[in-house]
This record gives C-alpha cells, sequence and structure tokens, in this order.
C-alpha cells in the first residue's frame, strides 16, 4: 500500500496510537505547506481551501469530499491535454504566445484513488475526529522525465540571446578605387526561458488539476534603427534643380553620396531579427535634375521643319555650319530672333564656301549662297507655331523646298528674318542637317488652345518667255540653256484656326509675297560674228 508523507511520519514511530499519530501530524502539516510554496506548489492550500480554520473541527475536508475531490482530479487529468502557455510579459514585444503540449499517454499521469482512500481509511491526513488533509504529491504520479524533456526542449527552441541593434560604415580600397559600405546589424530579441520554469510550472498545474496554465517570460527587446537617423548621419543628400518661373532659369542639381533613403527604409521594413545587411555607398541622383527641367520646358514641338536640299557640296557645307550656330538657341518669352544676329556674317574665315545666290536678278557664285533655306525651314516652323513675324523678306524667285509664299530671303547688311516669341515660355531651336534634308523644330510648352493650318492662294502668275542670246566665243551650242525661267507669282498666304475638336474658328491673311518672272534665255550663235549687244541688269533680293 502507497504511503503518504503523513503516512510515513507515521511508520518512522512504529506506534498505531491515536493519540500518539496526531502529535506527530500538526508539525508534519506545517512542514508540508512550506515545502509545497518553496516548490511553487500553492496548490496545496487551494486544495485544502480552509484547512487551517480556527480549530481542528473545521479545518480540511470530510473523507467523502477528499475522495470526490481526487476523482474529480482523476478525470481532469487523464482526459485531458495539458496546454502550457509562455507569454512575454511585455505585450509591446509583439510576440506570439509560445504553446507546449503534453498528452496524458506522455505525461503517464494517474491519480492513486484506490491508495488514496484505503490511507483514508487508515486514518492517514486526519486532523479531527473526521476531516482530513491530503497532501496531493502522495497520490499523483507523473513521468517527471517526460516533464523534464519538454521543458528542455522548449528552452532549446525559443530561449534566445538579446543582440543590440547598431549600425557601422566600413571603408575598403579596391586598386585605387575607395569604396565605402553601410553595415547594418539588426538586433534579435531575448527571450530569457528555462527548462526549471517551465517544468514547474507543468508539475504545479499537474498538482493544481490545471490543464491550461500560462507561464511569463522575460523579454528585452533591441531597439529600432531610426531611418532618418542613419540617413543625416551616413549620407549627402543631393539637391534638386530649381526652376525660376520669372526668368525660366534652372539651377543646377547637385549630386549626392551615400545610399537612398526609400532603399533603406525598404530593407529596414523587411529586415529579420538578428541578421546582417550591407548597402554600399553611391552617387545619388537628384529627384529632378536640371535635365528633367529643361525636358519638361522643352517638351511640346510648337513647329518643324524638314526641307529637302540637293547634294552641292559647298552649298551643303553653308547649310551645316548656318544650323551649327542656331542650334540651341533659346528664345525667351517677348524676345526677339534675328537671323544675321544669331548666325553672324557669312564669311570665308567661319568657313563658309561660294554657292550659287540670286544677286541683281541673276544667279552668281557667293560666299555663304544657300543659307536663306535654313532661314526659310524657320519662318515655315513659325508660321505652324503661330508666332509674329516681324521681318521677312520673300525671294526674288519662287522656291520649291517651302510651300509657296512662306520663305524668307536674307542676305547679310540689308535683308533679315525675324520673330518674337509670343508664347509664355522659352521656345528652343533645334536645327540639323542630315539624310538631304535641313531640319528645324522649335521646342516649347504648347499653350495655344487651337491648332493651326497653313495654306496659300495664287492671286497672278506671270508666265516667262524665251528669247535668244547671241554667243560669239563659243560657250555655249546653239540653242542651249543660258538662264534658266522662272514663273513670276503674287500668292497670298492664310492661316485657318481649328479649335480642339476640330471645329472652324477663323481664316487669318498672313502676307502677300511677289515673285519676279525670269525669262528662259537660249543661245544663238550668229553667222557673221557682230559686236555683243550689252546685257541689261535689274536689282534683286539675296538667296
Amino acid at each position: 500500500m502507497r504511503k503518504g508523507k503523513f503516512e510515513a511520519a507515521r511508520a518512522v514511530r512504529g506506534s498505531k496510537q491515536t493519540g500518539s499519530r496526531w502529535r506527530l501530524r500538526w508539525p508534519v502539516l506545517s512542514g508540508i505547506v512550506l515545502v509545497l510554496a518553496a516548490a511553487g506548489l500553492a496548490v496545496f492550500v487551494a486544495w485544502n481551501a480552509g484547512l487551517l480554520g480556527d480549530s481542528k473541527e473545521t479545518a480540511g475536508f470530510t473523507k467523502e469530499e477528499t475522495l470526490q475531490q481526487f476523482r474529480n482530479l482523476a478525470r481532469t487529468l487523464e482526459s485531458g491535454d495539458m496546454i502550457l502557455t509562455l507569454r512575454p510579459d511585455d505585450p509591446a514585444s509583439g510576440e506570439e504566445p509560445i504553446i507546449l503540449k503534453l498528452t496524458p499517454a506522455q505525461s503517464c499521469v494517474r491519480v492513486d484513488l484506490t491508495g488514496l482512500e484505503a490511507d483514508l481509511e487508515e486514518g492517514v491526513g486526519r486532523v479531527s475526529r473526521c476531516r482530513y488533509v491530503v497532501d496531493p504529491m502522495a497520490y499523483i504520479s507523473l513521468d517527471r522525465t517526460a516533464l523534464r524533456a519538454l521543458a528542455e526542449q522548449a528552452e532549446a527552441l525559443y530561449a534566445t540571446v538579446y543582440l543590440p541593434s547598431f549600425a557601422s560604415v566600413m571603408t575598403y580600397r579596391e586598386g585605387d578605387t575607395e569604396h565605402q559600405e553601410l553595415t547594418l546589424n539588426i538586433g534579435r530579441s531575448g527571450r530569457y526561458i528555462t527548462s526549471d520554469s517551465i517544468y514547474n510550472a507543468l508539475l504545479s498545474a499537474y498538482l493544481a488539476g490545471d490543464l491550461s496554465p500560462t507561464l511569463s517570460y522575460q523579454t528585452e527587446i533591441p531597439q529600432r534603427l531610426d531611418v532618418d537617423e542613419i540617413y543625416s548621419e551616413y549620407c549627402t543628400a543631393p539637391i534638386d534643380a530649381v526652376m525660376d518661373k520669372s526668368d525660366f532659369s534652372i539651377t543646377p542639381d547637385v549630386p549626392g553620396y551615400g545610399f537612398p533613403r526609400e532603399e533603406l527604409a525598404a530593407l529596414l521594413e523587411q529586415a529579420e531579427e538578428g541578421r546582417g545587411y550591407v548597402l554600399e555607398f553611391r552617387e545619388l541622383v537628384p529627384d529632378v535634375t536640371a535635365a528633367d527641367l529643361e525636358a519638361w520646358l522643352y517638351a511640346d514641338i510648337l513647329g518643324e521643319a524638314h526641307t529637302p536640299h540637293s547634294w552641292v557640296n559647298d552649298r551643303t557645307v553653308n547649310l551645316i555650319l548656318a544650323c551649327a550656330e542656331i542650334d540651341g538657341t533659346v528664345v525667351m518669352p517677348g524676345q526677339i530672333f534675328s537671323f544675321n544676329e544669331v548666325v553672324g556674317e557669312r564669311t570665308a574665315e567661319k568657313g563658309y564656301r561660294e554657292a550659287t545666290a540670286y544677286v541683281g536678278g541673276a544667279s552668281v557664285p557667293e560666299i555663304g549662297g544657300g543659307v536663306c533655306q535654313v532661314a526659310s525651314s524657320i519662318y515655315y516652323s513659325v508660321l505652324q507655331a503661330d508666332l509674329r513675324t516681324v521681318e521677312r523678306y520673300a525671294h526674288t524667285y519662287l522656291v520649291t523646298y517651302v510651300p509657296e509664299g512662306m520663305d524668307a530671303a536674307i542676305y547679310w547688311g540689308c535683308l533679315d528674318y525675324k520673330f518674337e516669341n509670343t508664347s509664355p515660355t522659352p521656345i528652343k531651336i533645334e536645327a540639323g542637317v542630315s539624310e538631304g534634308k535641313v531640319h528645324i523644330v522649335l521646342r516649347g510648352r504648347e499653350w495655344k488652345d487651337y491648332s493651326v493650318e497653313l495654306g496659300f492662294e495664287i492671286l497672278r502668275e506671270t508666265p516667262w518667255e524665251t528669247k535668244t542670246q547671241y554667243v560669239y566665243d563659243g560657250s555655249y551650242r546653239e540653242g542651249e540653256t543660258i538662264v534658266s525661267p522662272y514663273t513670276g507669282y503674287k500668292i497670298s498666304t492664310y492661316k485657318t484656326l481649328y479649335d480642339l475638336n476640330g471645329n472652324k474658328l477663323e481664316t487669318v491673311h498672313i502676307a502677300n509675297s511677289t515673285y519676279d518672272k525670269r525669262d528662259k534665255v537660249i543661245a544663238a550663235i550668229p553667222s557673221k560674228p557682230t559686236e555683243p549687244a550689252p546685257q541689261s541688269t535689274s536689282d534683286s533680293t539675296g538667296p
């Protein structure tokens, strides 16, 4: 028969006399309470609520009450799983509870009701004539090795050593290049969980008949790394370019050095506890660069011309030189563009060559000949953009590289082409020569709430005639063309405006242009030499 602690004390005395048995049990009772309290087993007191009453007659429970308590305990412990919940002592840690489980089969828990009943019959635990105080530890058996194994496994899995968070910079060299890296060490929370505390909590819960106990453990949470603090300490922030809206001047952008703040924030957001991360220092590009602002300022094509030219080497060189002077020119709002001021005098020292130009009504070689095509291309683009033309002259004869009436003749010292930027923002002129064409593009910010369609009307046409000229020096054959012809015209140019839905708003006259006729002259060979007739000349405008 199993013996409880009280019974063990009685057996040492070796006496079955009732008086001596009770004299021993009162000191033993107080000793049991002390032992259980020292082990964290306050359940003994809870089990025997009221056992230390005012007298022996009111202390403890009756035999039947004691047996019923242990029967209830047996049903609870032998049919249910022990669920121990480990919770952090600091709710701010954000850690999920840890659940430990032991089935009755694993813990081998048993309540010895037979032994208890026999002991009660023999008077074990009796404190008065019919009341008893019984130690539950004497009748509950457990596989304490299983409890210890679970406690040690839980400590190995869940107990962690606290690690602080910190950031540091490392510098190293690769050849002649110096590099820097930011090292981020993400701290780890410390969980102070011991196998002893888990074991004692499990043991106490079994003795108390509590299958859902809770055990708090101490936590130490590392400080979160601060994005702003790290960025300001180690990085030089880039400076954005800024546009002054009063004069559209752009302050330059300044690159920074370090790492993007957003990249650092994203890394820290996803960082895992106890791990290290590295960010390499590099040049930081501003969010807004001067190139970005310039691209925004000149995002729209306001007008453009792509006029074909024949590949005559010297004339093509002149076109390229003139376009190079104009390319990138910015015309501010209200400013007047002057072709002659921007391009300057066309001279041999600047690389300009002789090419055909109209001088005095004749086609003659002229330094810078052909650059009128660049001016005409600009004029055609300006008409599309609906900007104000300040000064413009038509050619002596009609040209074919732009629509009729939309050309502009220039000649250094007397003829210029000028327009005013009447838009609210700057306009940049892009100019170049490629693939057999002169390219002019006016870029800016579209401000019009309408579109422009250009047109022309021939008001008068003067046909050329064929005339002969005697040739005496053998430079021409009979009937060979000496002077190519041009038909004379008077042409009206106009623009038609449409709203953004395509509805016609109005038609506006732009200019009248008059082009001379030039008769065709063919060679005639006289049968008898005579004195050549004098040639007459007439004034004409430039190329």
